[in-house]
């Protein structure tokens, strides 16, 4: 039904309505249609009466989706499997021996431990959902777009998720891999869970490739011990899930980097790929810091680093840059 609701749309409004700039004004003009309109509000009423946000306890949230459940297991699964088999056959038996120091130790079991504290919030947090009942100043309505999906009338930048059926605050994409939108929010978190998955990766491979060439034997290990008899085949699988790891992370890390520093979210650069470069709005230059301080908050630079901090919304709807 929305796929025809859409072609009625842009066959009857042509080069001036798009999924991300339905304007008030469109929308008045589309509710003169009797048939269009109740078909626009049957689909919204569908939306909102089927949340597919699970509320958890202490203002948690959860996404309903299934393809989403099966990307998020694979990222625990990896995290835990590394957590354990890395320190179990090389960091604590090297420990115990004495060809090591409790540093590297510490360390890899810190930035496992900030990975999955970035990982829950980025998962359980409210990335920046829009409400239902959510209304303009009557200077803000003018500027506001509405949306085709939920018909509700949102701040610029803001984007309907279809995953979520949600619309989000400065949406920078749906990520599978969390299970939840990267928004106005939790961007910062998103940022610190894929930096500290990169870095334990990275030790990971580090670790399994001295193991196979560097490393001394253990000598005090049990050799009927499971783990131990089969840790080559252990050692094998941390590894390729090592690269999996390292290379999805890595390059959203990348992808952030560039969305922050030119101020444009990744479902902005779709749309704008679509267009010609003449009618592409015009990027407004400012230094790196501004930019990363806007999304990673107040405070020093190595406080941005700090999982564990809150971070507050910011108290009124207000973007440096309008480009959608």
């Amino acid at each position: 039904m929305i796929c025809l609701i859409y072609i009625y749309v842009f066959i009857r409004c042509p080069g001036r309505l798009s999924m991300a700039n339905f304007t008030f004004q469109d929308f008045q003009r589309l509710s003169a249609d009797p048939d269009a309109y109740s078909a626009l509000r049957a689909e919204s009423k569908y939306i909102q009466s089927s949340p597919k946000i699970i509320s958890l306890p202490c203002r948690l949230q959860f996404v309903r989706n299934v393809k989403g459940y099966f990307y998020l297991g694979f990222i625990v699964f990896t995290w835990a499997y590394n957590t354990y088999i890395v320190p179990e056959i090389i960091l604590l038996p090297q420990y115990y021996e004495g060809n090591i120091g409790l540093v590297p130790v510490l360390c890899y079991y810190a930035v496992s431990l900030f990975t999955v504290v970035a990982l829950f919030r980025s998962v359980t947090c409210d990335p920046g959902r829009l409400p239902f009942d959510l209304k303009p100043t009557s200077h803000d309505q003018l500027n506001w777009t509405h949306c085709q999906r939920c018909l509700i009338q949102r701040p610029l930048k803001s984007h309907h998720c279809s995953k979520c059926q949600r619309c989000i605050r400065k949406m920078d994409h749906h990520c599978h891999w969390i299970n939840n939108c990267v928004a106005e929010d939790n961007q910062w978190l998103f940022i610190l869970l894929v930096l500290y998955a990169a870095i334990l990766s990275i030790y990971t491979l580090v670790l399994d490739t001295l193991h196979f060439y560097y490393l001394p034997a253990c000598q005090t290990c049990d050799s009927t011990s499971f783990i131990v008899k089969h840790q080559r085949y252990f050692m094998y699988v941390s590894f390729v899930l090592g690269i999996i790891l390292t290379s999805l992370a890595g390059t959203q890390v990348l992808q952030q980097t560039i969305n922050i520093i030119t101020n444009l979210s990744t479902v902005e650069s779709i749309i704008h790929a679509r267009k010609p470069i003449h009618e592409r709005p015009a990027v407004i230059p400012r230094s790196a810091y501004d930019s990363f301080r806007e999304v990673c908050g107040p405070g020093p630079i190595l406080w941005w680093f700090n999982p564990f901090r809150r971070h507050s919304a910011k108290p009124e709807i207000y973007y440096y840059q309008h480009t959608v």
